[in-house]
């Protein structure tokens, strides 16, 4: 604000006062709302008015917010940022020097003088040499990106066969009960081995969660995140994915309604951010492969084919990827990605031949989609070329209303599912009891799975029926009959239960009451059991969900208007799978192209986007909140950038000094070890300026880690007077923590003696040239789009001097995001009402 014939002040909020219930002592001064929408406050002071700015850039408010566990401050960032420093530069020349003299050695004469000619003319730039090193290079990343689509395939094969093994093994030797001739106690025997073998499944699926808890849940706000540029610790080790694998198939053996997709693709991600350290660290050459721009490229590689993995569809991979999260999108990651995604789906085809042994050998039309949607193409189906999903123009009408109902349900699934997330919370449960509602759940659903078939037994003939007793079960029927809700509870949702809803032409198959029973009983549980400690994947039992509904709702029309309208009941199964899954997860293009081939029907696609898109835009309106993946994200207050500036900073006139945070630690060229360590046991910044030590100004930016890495070299730490002594940037590369899980507090310098700490550390080799900067006075959209396009981890903040005045991370920008959302989201995360209290007596001013 402004005073007459003054400068602009700005002030500062102080800590509110605590009452003693524990809630926060705040004073409002109007409405919230008011205060939300003007961003600007008169407040009274000594000798008049002032206009102060009321936002996220205070003191206390950070002190505030570390308090309560912070926006995302646990989390650190990676830097797609191009590496500028001295060790770089020397790197680059030094392997230039080595690879030119590896071409002299096999020149000679004229063509030998003529490159060292060609070189010096270009002051030391040898093309021949460069070239050399950057096809080695080329080399390497491609041999990367074909092996992390083969072992992703190996993997998917393993998790997927595995699986769906032990799903079948446990429901063929509990229905063998049912075909012994005796009393009705068999049915409770049968009963009893069910819940039995289900529950004991369900426990092992748990002890993997509760050994690593980041292994828990589907994997894809997890993989969000990391594409965002977002390090969450210890979730892409390989342990992890080793948990989430041997969860996941228990999950899925244990009849909960869980698909293999999402760990899936969490997996693929976790292949892909684990490549590069397959690179030869003795190799300099490779060195760029190790960076964070190739851990973010390999991770994004990874998750497509992790998608192509699940849904047997290389091109739903890269629409996925490029889709879900990843803040930077090239035509050569798309080449890459893609290249990834076909090796895993020809390696998938090549070991599944062999392992189905059907004697046609790399015989691709014979295969089947592996705990997924069996497509037409495939023999076992016996659809003829004609015998496929049909509809009429005036139905895109009706694919409408199907997707305003899958928005409806994905809006209250969101809702539902968030509010039990916050009643966990709440309870707080330790492992014990985490273990027990498990067992519960596990319990109850392998019950009503086994129970409901009997209770609403409507039997039908096998004999019409194309895929005969592989697919239809019995159950409590006669001789040649089938139950109708057994088979579709008492199958595979993907292998079978999809297939069955999309395929069977005939309405009489399954009835309007078992659709809708089938349907809704696996929603429910799914919202219950969705967030419980086990690893599961929500793609395929909210397909099923809304294949069950469609196929409903096509019965319901057929029943209604006497088959007049001559509905397809298989059309509105697709139609109203994709409505309800778009309707929770709220993706569009990639959802589109894994319907449409997962079901090989190219034609859908028109209708199926359409259906998505309404379901996208119902559920945001009924939940107003985003999918349930960014739900996750928000309530584990991950600090997730979207791709546009929030609302707030495209239309408030917001400047990047109100969304930095203030009182930057700088540190100089030259450093005495015990102060370093100081800082860094007092400030968790993921970068610091470095600062000239006569005015002030910048001249770079070195980041936590780098640092971290200096410390624990002891040949870089020298006494006063003594020669400084340079890493290369090998070494230094080599001596870096892992950034999953870098040392806090005390474990920084423990293992410095007192004479290390009173010895020097030189910082400007490794401190990054010209670092990205804004000046104060530009706006916060600006330095939004910077910061997201560019996929940096901190922005410096200079005056006009150049001097730093503060840096902007990504949590600072995921705090405006909060503000910009509405005022009852704003007011479930207690630290955010700091920022719109009227200024009380205690009010500073800078």
């Amino acid at each position: 604000g402004d005073t007459a014939g003054s400068r602009p002040t700005w002030f500062t909020l102080t800590k509110p006062r605590i009452a003693s219930d524990g809630a926060e002592d705040v004073t409002y001064s109007g409405s919230k709302r008011a205060l939300l929408n003007r961003w600007m406050k008169k407040v009274k002071v000594r000798g008049g008015d002032l206009e102060a700015f009321i936002g996220p850039t205070d003191h206390c408010v950070e002190a505030m917010l570390r308090q309560h566990g912070g926006l995302g401050l646990e989390y650190n960032s990676l830097d797609r940022n191009i590496i500028d420093t001295a060790a770089w530069h020397r790197r680059k020349t030094q392997l230039i020097k080595a690879k030119r003299e590896g071409i002299n050695e096999s020149f000679n004469g004229e063509s030998q003088r003529a490159a060292l000619q060609s070189s010096e003319d270009e002051g030391g730039f040898d093309h021949e040499a460069v070239k050399l090193l950057e096809t080695e290079r080329e080399r390497m990343e491609w041999a990367l990106v074909v092996a992390i689509g083969f072992f992703m395939a190996v993997i998917g094969v393993i998790v997927s066969r595995t699986a769906d093994d032990l799903l079948e093994w446990k429901l063929e030797s509990a229905l063998e009960w049912l075909e012994r001739d005796g009393d009705e106690s068999y049915w409770c025997y049968g009963l009893a081995q069910h819940v039995a073998t289900s529950t004991i499944l369900a426990m092992f699926a748990f002890i993997p969660v509760a050994i690593a808890p980041v292994s828990g849940g589907s994997g894809i706000a997890e993989a969000k995140a990391t594409l965002n540029g977002v390090v969450i610790a210890n979730c892409t080790a390989i342990s992890t994915c080793c948990c989430k694998a041997v969860s996941v198939i228990c999950s899925v053996a244990a009849s909960l309604p869980a698909g293999l997709e999402g760990p899936m693709i969490f997996m693929g991600l976790s292949i892909g951010e684990n490549a590069n350290r397959l690179v030869p660290r003795n190799r300099p050459a490779f060195d760029l492969l190790r960076t964070d721009r190739h851990r973010i490229d390999f991770a994004a590689i990874g998750c497509a084919a992790g998608v192509a993995a699940a849904f047997r569809s290389p091109v739903s991979g890269v629409l996925f990827a490029m889709e879900e999260g990843s803040s930077f999108w090239s035509t050569s990651l798309t080449w890459r990605c893609f290249l990834s995604a076909c090796v895993t789906v020809i390696t998938m085809y090549a070991i599944m031949s062999k392992v189905l042994g059907n004697g046609s050998g790399f015989h691709v039309s014979n295969m089947a989609v592996f705990n997924g949607i069996d497509t037409n193409s495939s023999s076992n189906l016996a659809l003829g070329d004609s015998d496929h999903p049909e509809f009429y123009l005036w139905e895109y009408g009706m694919f409408m209303l199907v997707g305003s109902f899958g928005g409806i349900i994905g809006g209250l699934f969101c809702s539902a599912n968030r509010s039990l997330a916050l009643l966990r919370r709440r309870l707080s449960f330790n492992i014990v009891q985490k273990g027990i509602e498990v067992f519960v759940i596990a319990a109850v659903t392998a019950t009503l799975i086994w129970v409901l078939p009997s209770f609403f037994s409507r039997c039908g003939d096998i004999e019409p029926r194309r895929l005969g007793h592989t697919y239809y079960k019995q159950f409590t029927c006669e001789e040649g009959e089938y139950n109708e809700l057994a088979t579709l509870l008492l199958n595979p949702l993907g292998a079978k239960g999809i297939t069955l809803l999309f395929t069977e032409d005939d309405p009489d198959a399954f009835s309007m009451s078992t659709c809708i029973i089938a349907g809704m009983t696996h929603l429910v549980i799914l919202c219950v059991a969705f967030g419980m400690s086990i690893s599961a994947g929500i793609f395929i039992p909210l397909l099923f969900i809304g294949a069950c509904l469609g196929r409903a709702l096509a019965l319901i029309c057929n029943i209604f208007f006497d088959e007049a309208w001559n509905i397809d009941p298989r059309t509105y199964a697709i139609i109203g799978a994709a409505a309800t899954l778009g309707g929770v997860v709220r993706v569009l293009i990639s959802l589109t192209a894994i319907v449409t081939h997962t079901t090989s029907l190219s034609f859908f696609m028109t209708p199926v986007m359409l259906t998505t898109l309404v379901a996208q835009n119902v559920g945001n309106w009924v939940s107003d909140r985003p999918g349930i993946y960014d739900v996750i994200l928000q309530l584990r207050g991950v600090p997730f950038l979207e791709e546009e500036c929030p609302v707030v900073g495209r239309n408030a006139n917001i400047r990047a000094r109100n969304v930095m945070r203030k009182n930057v630690v700088t540190v100089c060229a030259e450093m005495l070890v015990k102060d370093l360590v100081g800082i860094l046991r007092s400030n968790n910044d993921p970068d610091f300026p470095v600062v000239d030590k006569q005015d002030g100004s910048l001249v770079g930016k070195i980041s936590r880690i780098d640092l971290l890495a200096l410390l624990s070299q002891q040949k870089v730490l020298v006494s006063m007077g003594e020669d400084e002594v340079v890493l290369s940037y090998s070494e230094l590369d080599e001596a870096r923590p892992d950034p999953r899980n870098l040392p806090t507090g005390d474990e920084i310098g423990e293992h410095l003696s007192h004479d290390d700490e009173l010895k020097y550390v030189y910082i400007a080799p490794y401190m990054q040239i010209a670092p990205m900067s804004i000046q104060g006075h530009g706006s916060a959209e600006r330095a939004y789009e910077i910061f997201r396009s560019l996929g940096l981890r901190s922005i410096l903040v200079v005056d006009k001097h150049s001097r730093p005045i503060g840096i902007i991370t990504r949590h600072e920008l995921a705090l405006l995001e909060e503000i910009g959302e509405n005022e009852h989201k704003v007011k479930q995360k207690k630290r955010s009402t700091l920022l719109y209290s009227q200024p009380h007596k205690d009010t500073q001013f800078e």
